[in-house]
């Protein structure tokens, strides 16, 4: 690249050689590949631009006439380096200089998109069922998505990644309370730990198709490929039995059942299964009263209401240092962004894998604790090293993201067993919904990092410090069978409380002890 003066005007002459060795040029932003920001500037005819206070070619004006040092708009539109890109929806629609501000709307957009629908989907699990729920998020996903990828204006791209984020959020949740309900006590840390890293190993395969796909519209329709397949692949689900007891729909659960013992191979179970048996084991006493249960009743009880209080309180905390550990990579300067993406993703994978072991072994409530303690201590001991130990840095604050991705892991854990299957999917839905919330926190904390760099890592680690107080209030659930009704839950989080109150010379109490 040459710079060179002309007719008294500072400017930059950009040939195609010099554009191809621009040192200005940025990576794709890896939290968002379709929507990054390459390098770019006016289009001219006489391949003249001014300089901007740092000595770049001014990116929204361009010289007016050719013997005038009088500058204009880009009227002509914008030329972008596309050196390690082919095409972001921000080249595709020109969201650069007056309307670079709608590359953050389209963000936000999908984010409100989640935040809704892990209410909307939870909720409507609750009264239509599990499978009907996913199935149904499945095909909006894969649908949207292509349209996202095929949209032929911005505004049309918004809505259908507005409504691919509600898609997305409602199948993550209702596919692991689907599994989940399916899964005996002794299996389910080990099952929710596998799904955690399966989603931990979706991110991380993102990374790796952005590197390979360079062109956004390629990139929208591969990441959306694989929900297609599973929407046609997923009609044999059978519906949670949990679910249809409680509801009191018996034949559905003996069709369901007959369904499963056939895929395990069990003819036997088939023979012996019948109605009179279904409601034989689920009489009237346990399920009775349960099929009319509202979102209301997580707030009309105070055992309810202090368990999505604890969860919801964690799952913001958690979320918003992780969102911030995984947002924030300006944290270590020079290093290739994609590298950065790879390894924050890849830490997730052992410290997932290793949360089923210890929640078996330790109990959900200490693994929870443990987690965000050690995470939270990584986090605030990377504060004090020197910016010349950038890599012993990067190394504290890469453990830390593995500790919250447990303590994420973990919780969702607690609260899939905590809350009753008549409202199992309300109260994660509510508690998710707030974990988002944290994650849309965590990059406006941290635009404040520049004029108070102390700011974003004491304000996360200490929330995770407090929120850590929360975990003595949610009852462990170690070996227990999930809870149906709103009264068995009750029954878990009385039985906590009255271990927490009873004095070391009141002996034990009975089990049935009330508060």
């Amino acid at each position: 690249m040459e710079r060179r003066e002309t007719r008294g005007r500072r400017s930059i002459d950009f040939g195609v050689r010099g554009l191809k060795s621009n040192p200005y040029s940025t990576l794709p932003a890896t939290r968002n590949f379709t929507a990054s920001i390459p390098d770019h500037h006016c289009r001219s005819p006489g391949n003249l631009w001014p300089l901007d206070a740092q000595g770049q070619p001014d990116r929204c004006h361009r010289f007016r006439g050719n013997a005038t040092n009088e500058t204009e708009t880009c009227v002509e539109g914008w030329v972008y380096n596309l050196t390690t890109i082919q095409s972001t929806i921000v080249t595709e629609w020109d969201l650069v200089c007056s309307l670079k501000s709608l590359q953050g709307v389209a963000q936000s957009i999908y984010m409100a998109g989640v935040f809704l629908g892990a209410i909307v989907f939870g909720g409507l699990a609750d009264r239509l069922g599990r499978r009907t729920i996913f199935l149904w998020c499945l095909f909006q996903t894969a649908s949207l998505n292509t349209g996202a990828a095929l949209a032929p204006s911005f505004s049309i791209y918004c809505i259908c990644r507005c409504l691919t984020g509600s898609g997305m959020s409602g199948l993550v949740l209702n596919g692991m309370g689907l599994v989940l309900e399916w899964t005996t006590p002794s299996h389910r840390a080990m099952v929710s730990g596998f799904l955690s890293f399966v989603l931990s190993l979706g991110q991380l395969n993102l990374v790796i198709l952005a590197f390979g796909l360079r062109h956004w519209r390629h990139l929208q329709l591969a990441a959306g490929a694989p929900y297609a397949l599973c929407f046609l692949c997923s009609w044999w689900l059978p519906e949670s039995v949990r679910w249809l007891m409680v509801r009191k729909r018996f034949s559905g659960a003996l069709r369901s059942l007959k369904l499963v013992s056939w895929i395990n191979g069990v003819p036997a179970a088939r023979v012996q299964l019948s109605l009179e048996m279904l409601e034989a084991d689920y009489s009237e006493e346990e399920v009775g009263g349960t099929p009319g249960s509202s979102v209301l009743d997580l707030f009309r009880s105070r055992e309810m209401l202090a368990i999505l209080a604890c969860t919801m309180g964690i799952w913001f905390s958690v979320a918003s240092a992780f969102y911030s550990l995984a947002l924030d990579l300006q944290r270590f300067p020079g290093e290739d962004p994609y590298l950065v993406q790879i390894v924050l993703g890849s830490i997730d994978l052992p410290f997932r894998l290793m949360v089923p072991k210890l929640a078996n072994c330790l109990g959900r409530k200490l693994t929870l604790s443990s987690c965000m303690m050690l995470g939270t201590g990584l986090f605030l001991g990377a504060i004090p090293v020197p910016h010349e130990l950038g890599r012993l840095r990067m190394g504290l604050c890469v453990l830390s993201k593995g500790f919250m991705s447990a303590s994420l892991s973990c919780n969702i854990l607690v609260a899939t067993e905590v809350f009753p299957t008549s409202l199992r999917m309300t109260g994660m839905g509510v508690s998710n919904m707030v974990g988002y919330l944290g994650g849309m926190v965590a990059p406006l904390v941290l635009l404040a990092g520049p004029m108070l760099p102390l700011l974003p890592p004491m304000l996360f680690g200490t929330t995770v410090l407090a929120a850590g107080i929360l975990v003595v209030f949610l009852p462990e659930t170690r070996g227990l069978p999930l809870p149906d009704t709103l009264e068995q839950a009750q029954s878990q989080v009385r039985r906590c409380w009255s271990r927490l109150l009873r004095k070391p010379w009141q002996g034990t109490l009975p089990l049935q002890t009330k508060l």
